[in-house]
């Protein structure tokens, strides 16, 4: 199907007549009715019920008729965006990261090649709770009430060590975590959290001797084989591959998904184009990722 076979369906569903759908296109009658059939026919489904020279939507039809008229004023913003439409503005994106800054920087690159002229105001710390609408994003491991939340990643989280900490082994069985000092996050973060309540509903209590608020800290300290630590797949694949150990756990491995939040409902088309590549950035770090286990 393409764009003209939307049109006139759109058409005579409005219109509720061929002839008139024709008249307004300027084609002629049987031009419209074999695009009609035709679509139908591709579809596999009727989409309209006649009765002699009526012609009414079914419920199949009006089912279909509600996606295509999103879809085809979602293209007509589309367009009258790389026309220059005015919703295109120069005003800073405001973001916070209460999880994955170790990708902040590929995503600034990212969008210098995307959005050249915006400005982002980045913002780390966890410290906005009772103002998170100032934001026009927000990536977090929660759903935020009343925000429109868009999951962009689904991670595993592996143990990281200083290579010669851990067995020569892909696999570390979760009970034999309890040997080990840990190197953690401050129990207010996100990831943290996410880790803590794996480990309570599994029972495991593990040795945290060095804890920091900052994610940077525990990078450098599980590096410098101080203890070892949890690794987020994903956000954190970069971290010092070549020098650290990374294993799954088993029987069972923590993970934790991450959402682009946001608390506008109607996206400018800057902010659409942020939340797209940002999207990208993830979806590239996973599927590198992906191929970095396999090897």
């Amino acid at each position: 199907m393409n764009l003209t076979t939307l049109k006139y369906f759109i058409s005579v569903a409005s219109l509720g007549s061929i002839t008139e759908a024709a008249k307004e296109a300027y084609v002629s009658q049987s031009a419209v009715s074999k695009t009609i059939k035709q679509l139908e026919d591709e579809i596999g489904v009727k989409l309209f019920d006649r009765e002699g020279r009526t012609i009414k939507l079914n419920q199949q039809g009006k089912l279909f008729y509600s996606y295509v008229s999103d879809s085809l004023n979602l293209l007509d913003r589309g367009i009258k965006a790389v026309q220059g439409s005015k919703n295109i503005d120069q005003s800073p994106l405001n973001v916070l990261f209460t999880v994955a800054s170790p990708l902040i920087s590929k995503i600034i690159l990212r969008m210098q090649e995307v959005l050249p002229n915006i400005s982002l105001n980045i913002h780390q710390k966890n410290n906005f709770a009772k103002d998170l609408e100032q934001f026009d994003f927000i990536i977090s491991t929660a759903k935020i009430p009343n925000f429109n939340s868009i999951p962009i990643t689904t991670e595993e989280l592996l143990i990281g060590a200083k290579k010669g900490i851990l067995p020569n082994k892909d696999f570390i069985e979760l009970k034999d975590l309890e040997k080990y000092i840990f190197v953690g996050l401050d129990k207010e973060t996100e990831l943290q959290q996410t880790i803590d309540q794996f480990l309570m509903a599994h029972k495991i209590k593990l040795n945290y001797q060095y804890q920091s608020d900052e994610p940077a800290t525990v990078r450098q300290l599980i590096a410098s084989g101080i203890g070892i630590g949890f690794i987020p797949a994903i956000s954190w694949q970069d971290f010092e591959t070549k020098n650290i150990t990374k294993a799954h756990i088993y029987p069972e491995a923590p993970r934790r998904t991450i959402y682009l939040n946001s608390p506008h409902h109607n996206l400018t088309d800057t902010q659409r184009l942020f939340s797209n590549e940002i999207a990208n950035v993830f979806l590239q770090e996973r599927d590198a990722a992906t191929k970095y286990l396999l090897i």
